[in-house]
């Protein structure tokens, strides 16, 4: 995920961070001003409309077959994005990125893949929270969020109670939380947080592509925590 890690695999405590703008009021990323190529600004300024959705109440029926949708929250450049979406035909896939560069880099792979069952949302992941249509999606994956090592900014983490209980509703019956980190002090937080959902029962994980902080952190001696749940007694008040 695109996180704001340093090379090491770190939270970079020498960018600041700035409220967010959505329900949370904190930013759980640090928004860098990376430098772009040629290729990702034309992919930005060209293939964003075809292959972006700006509407996200709607966002569903912007791909040409209705089909089992997942939402990767924070793809960083969108490789494992795009090898799971050539891997899955049969399933649609969106991902939300707040960095341009790699929403370029993902834009130019769909259109020389020539995909039409991925989609990119370059924003907060809040504004899905506030706009998607309840029972939306059928995975959510967060692959290595930012840890947020120090103890005071552990608010920063993306998964938390709040998170959870705001996505709750977004999601079908049986759906999938997959959230890998390779920290293990936030893999015991998050099943600490998980414990407090009984909407969410907890799962073997499904398989996924290895993603390179994965690669990075295991290399640095990291293990790697999969953590899946399934969304089950389904009781929200929302009408079928």
């Amino acid at each position: 995920m695109s996180d704001g890690r340093s090379v090491s695999g770190k939270a970079d405590d020498s960018i600041p961070t700035m409220p967010q703008l959505g329900r949370r009021g904190i930013r759980s990323y640090v928004l860098r001003q990376g430098r772009m190529t040629n290729g990702q600004r034309r992919a930005m300024d060209e293939l964003l409309v075809p292959h972006g959705i700006d509407d996200v109440a709607t966002m569903k029926v912007a791909f040409q077959v209705d089909q089992p949708l997942t939402l990767e929250i924070g793809f960083g450049m969108g490789d494992s994005l795009l090898e799971m979406a050539s891997a899955l035909p049969e399933r649609n896939f969106v991902g939300v990125e707040v960095h341009a560069p790699g929403v370029g880099h993902l834009l130019s792979g769909i259109e020389k893949a020539d995909m039409d069952n991925l989609k990119v949302i370059h924003g907060d992941v809040t504004t899905v929270l506030c706009d998607a249509p309840a029972r939306t999606f059928s995975e959510v994956l967060i692959f290595f969020p930012d840890p947020w090592h120090k103890k005071k900014h552990h608010k920063r983490r993306l998964v938390n109670s709040d998170f959870v209980a705001e996505l709750l509703p977004l999601m079908v019956d049986q759906a999938l939380l997959h959230v890998a980190t390779d920290w293990e002090p936030y893999a015991e937080a998050i099943f600490e947080t998980m414990a407090g959902f009984p909407e969410f029962s907890r799962c073997d994980p499904p398989w996924r592509p290895e993603t390179k902080y994965e690669y990075r952190g295991v290399r640095l001696g990291h293990r790697v925590t999969d953590l899946c749940y399934r969304r089950v007694g389904f009781d929200d008040g929302v009408a079928d």
